[in-house]
């Protein structure tokens, strides 16, 4: 395994008051005119910033998804991860269970906080959404309507049913991941699940589509050791929905099981015909967060169970992190010197040393090997 090597940091210009900068980002991806789209986990929000210099981003965009995909105002989407696919911009929530913390205002308090699981109809998002034209641009509307008209045709996500996720009710058959998909017991609502995400519940971060296929990252479960990626086939089910494609030998869906070191998954990004798989723990600790390259990634065909091996499955290098701050969430091919020659990453709960100025987060390059 190579030590990284930091090739520079791109400073991310945010137009709104700090108060109000999304600095806690989940999720990073480059789109072909250069332009870099970023999300906050905690907001139905996505940011479009544009290069101004060669390694500053700014002339931010704000594109409410939450509203174009339908969630009601005050839920969380959780958006965990992006990707772009030809002219669509996809996301992905975390499809998690979510337990509350304790606040310090009291054992009695602190206890029931413990003992209590929320579901978020929200956080069960996969969606697609149509690359919104250049603002400036001739072919980019000119008024706030007309562009909420033009990103919401085109729009599409997984259709809800009266039992929740269709994606979780698919899970839920699976002899790997269906313990941890129980229901929360009487009272819980259509699709609850019955472990959250940071005891080792069902917990999505990453995405890359490649054509119809998807892929998803579980940070969790993790199985003895084993991460878990899956892939499905979607297809237009019209009406602004999505549906699962079944595939003529049955089945909605693959499984790859890989050896991270008893890491979670925390995003993924396409390299060519690879998947580089940034991993990190499954509970809310510090620990080591690592990048990883499968070779051929794309090229599966069938479930698969990959161990640490030249040529398969190898490790790339471990991300330089800091005592509980700088958490590597998001990472996006970029190209520094040359094309696709290095990776992008952001960071939840940022340093004080990655703010610049008032509006300004830091971002790191690193080179890919």
């Amino acid at each position: 395994m190579e030590q990284p090597q930091l090739l520079g940091r791109l400073l991310l210009k945010f137009d709104d008051d700090a108060a109000a900068v999304p600095e806690d980002l989940s999720a990073a991806a480059r789109a072909p005119d250069g332009s870099v789209w970023v999300a906050s986990d905690e907001h139905g929000v996505l940011h479009r910033l544009s290069p101004e210099e060669p390694r500053i981003f700014s002339h931010q965009q704000r594109h409410d998804v939450a509203g174009l995909l339908g969630v009601a105002g005050g839920e969380e989407m959780d958006i965990e991860a992006l990707d772009l696919q030809g002219d669509h911009l996809w996301l992905v929530g975390s499809h998690s269970a979510v337990r509350k913390k304790p606040k310090g205002k009291g054992a009695q308090k602190d206890l029931a906080r413990l003992a209590t699981v929320e579901h978020q109809p929200a956080r069960f998002m996969l969606a697609r959404m149509p690359l919104p034209a250049v603002e400036g641009k001739d072919k980019a509307p000119k008024d706030e309507g007309a562009k909420k008209r033009v990103a919401k045709k085109g729009a599409a996500k997984l259709e809800p049913s009266g039992k929740g996720s269709p994606l979780v009710e698919l899970l839920r058959r699976d002899e790997h991941l269906a313990p941890f998909l129980v229901p929360a017991g009487r009272g819980a609502p259509p699709g609850a699940l019955g472990i959250p995400s940071k005891d080792n519940g069902l917990d999505i971060e990453g995405l890359a589509v490649h054509g119809d296929r998807v892929f998803l990252g579980l940070r969790g479960p993790v199985l003895r050791g084993w991460a878990v990626m899956l892939e499905l086939e979607v297809e237009d089910a019209g009406n602004g929905f999505l549906e699962p494609k079944r595939r003529k030998k049955g089945g909605g869906y693959r499984k790859h099981f890989l050896q991270l070191d008893g890491l979670g998954i925390r995003e993924l990004s396409r390299h060519g015909n690879d998947l580089l798989i940034l991993a990190g723990p499954t509970l809310p600790l510090d620990g080591t967060i690592r990048l990883y390259r499968l070779h051929n990634g794309l090229s599966l065909t069938e479930d698969s169970i990959h161990e640490q091996a030249p040529g398969d499955l190898e490790p790339l290098f471990d991300v330089p992190r800091s005592e509980k701050s700088d958490h590597a969430e998001g990472v996006a091919l970029f190209s520094y010197f040359e094309k696709d020659d290095s990776v992008l990453i952001v960071y939840d709960s940022p340093s004080k040393q990655r703010r610049y100025g008032p509006c300004g987060v830091l971002a790191d390059v690193f080179r890919l090997f």
